[in-house]
């Protein structure tokens, strides 16, 4: 069924399915990557920036 949507999106269209591969292609890649930056952002030690404290001004 999916196939099917996809020819006929690409005859609608005008591509080729080569076209529609390679796009597929390179969102595959830019997933991953955007993947594996999330993962090495989370593991990465977080800066120890200790709060200023607030003063009271309530009196």
């Amino acid at each position: 069924m999916i196939t099917m949507a996809v020819v006929l999106a690409c005859v609608i269209n005008g591509d080729t399915m080569t076209g529609v591969l390679r796009q597929a292609t390179w969102l595959v890649v830019a997933v991953i990557v955007l993947i594996v930056v999330q993962v090495i952002a989370t593991r990465l030690p977080q800066p120890g920036v200790k709060p200023v404290p607030a003063f009271d001004t309530n009196g």
